[in-house]
């Protein structure tokens, strides 16, 4: 009998573990899980990776990436950019920073990431929330710091700022916007590589 439980024992802990797998951006080598679970309220969320990236400034890396989503579903590279630009399906943003970066320059890229992929009109509009958010961030980047940011169901957006949680911002519009900056025509990234997991 003692020899049964011991088979058993051993052949549990060497079956793989979903939630133990990971992902790694090959070009900073940082490691994410392959699927994350966040839970909201009475809600729980469940995605899983669509690709990763790296942010590069000429050829200095800034930080190694990865997205994952909801029920992501396969298709060609138009449909899947406009499902992820889509509210509706919970959706995340890891950033791990391989490099120190100062508060001024991170506060600078993201307003200069919400008026790049915004009109004047819609800019004006979510200006006061584009304030709010880059007020998330109090200080300098070091080096193995995480961004997350995740967009819910309803326009939601919820941010954590090197382990800490900030209010959530409402607006479609502000989600859209500030998730086009990664998946936008005008990516700061290869914008190909984030959902090389779910294109046809």
């Amino acid at each position: 009998m003692r020899s049964l439980a011991l088979l058993a024992a051993i052949l549990l802990f060497s079956i793989p573990c979903r939630s133990q797998q990971t992902v790694t951006e090959p070009s900073t080598g940082r490691k994410f899980p392959a699927e994350v679970t966040y839970k909201r309220g009475d809600a729980t969320f469940t995605m899983t990776q669509t690709g990763v990236a790296v942010r590069k400034k000429v050829i200095i890396k800034v930080y190694g990436m990865i997205h994952y989503m909801q029920e992501p579903v396969r298709g060609k590279s138009k449909d899947v950019f406009n499902n992820i630009l889509t509210d509706g399906k919970a959706k995340q943003i890891t950033m791990e920073f391989v490099r120190d970066v100062g508060l001024d320059k991170i506060q600078e890229a993201y307003r200069d990431g919400f008026k790049s992929n915004a009109s004047a009109e819609e800019f004006k509009k979510i200006e006061p929330l584009v304030n709010q958010f880059v007020g998330f961030f109090t200080r300098d980047v070091k080096e193995n710091d995480q961004f997350i940011l995740r967009w819910l169901p309803g326009g939601v957006i919820v941010a954590t700022v090197q382990g800490e949680e900030k209010p959530a911002i409402t607006d479609p519009q502000f989600a859209r916007t500030l998730w086009s900056i990664w998946f936008g025509e005008d990516s700061i990234v290869d914008r190909d590589d984030l959902v090389e997991k779910i294109v046809d």
